[in-house]
């Protein structure tokens, strides 16, 4: 299970390649292309879940482990950009309650919080507004 989600740095920078090509989508119809490519990754990811011999609210169970930390910088990123205007529509985590208990329990602890400043999400938000992409003129709307 371990190696069939994060076995090789390749696969690794494909999950980042997938959300730079969300964020930085030119256009609506991309953007949702790209959200459809996420979600299909995110639901993966809960049938793996579904999958472990021992429950626990990390990847692997009951322990923190590697995947964990590969995905808690993940899974930040869309604590900032989930809060973004219009994009709870794209549905990327709509029946995922098992992704979803894993990214709360990630989000809670100390050392994913602490990897980062206290201005992470403005940084964040300020990087995408820049990026002149869909989801960029999303914010823009609502700002103006």
């Amino acid at each position: 299970m371990l190696r069939s989600l994060v076995g090789s740095e390749m696969c690794i920078r494909d999950r980042l390649n997938t959300i730079g090509g969300f964020y930085a989508a030119p256009d609506e119809a991309t953007l949702q292309a790209r959200a459809q490519d996420l979600r299909s990754r995110f639901v993966q990811i809960e049938e793996a879940l579904g999958q472990r011999s021992v429950p626990g609210p990390y990847y692997a169970g009951p322990d923190f482990g590697m995947v964990d930390v590969v995905f808690g910088p993940v899974f930040r990123y869309f604590d900032v950009i989930d809060t973004l205007p219009g994009v709870d529509d794209l549905g990327l985590w709509h029946g995922l309650p098992l992704v979803q208990q894993w990214r709360a329990a990630l989000a809670a602890r100390p050392s994913v919080q602490q990897a980062v400043d206290v201005d992470y999400a403005e940084g964040l938000r300020a990087f995408l507004r820049a990026r002149g992409s869909a989801l960029s003129r999303r914010m823009q709307a609502v700002a103006a």
